[in-house]
């Protein structure tokens, strides 16, 4: 693991919360069912399913990372840095 992911990982959930909230809100609007056709509305309902399968994955990875030492590519056990 890069030490870019647990950055990425973060912003990750962050954005993927901020799509969670603004697709339940839109599915809970009156105007939707009269605006967005059917195969829309679906669509984002699936979406939002799907965020909500891959969030507690992605909250179990971030758990995982703050309880493993620092990922060093390039150490050597019997190396001297």
């Amino acid at each position: 693991m890069s030490n870019e992911s647990p950055a990425l990982i973060d912003r990750s959930i962050v954005q993927l919360e901020t799509l969670a909230a603004v697709l339940a809100d839109e599915i809970q609007q009156p105007w939707t069912t009269a605006v967005l056709p059917l195969a829309q509305r679906r669509l984002r309902k699936e979406a939002l399913l799907t965020i909500s399968v891959l969030l507690p994955k992605l909250h179990a990875v971030q758990r995982a990372q703050a309880h493993t030492p620092e990922y060093r590519a390039s150490s050597c056990p019997t190396c001297d840095d």
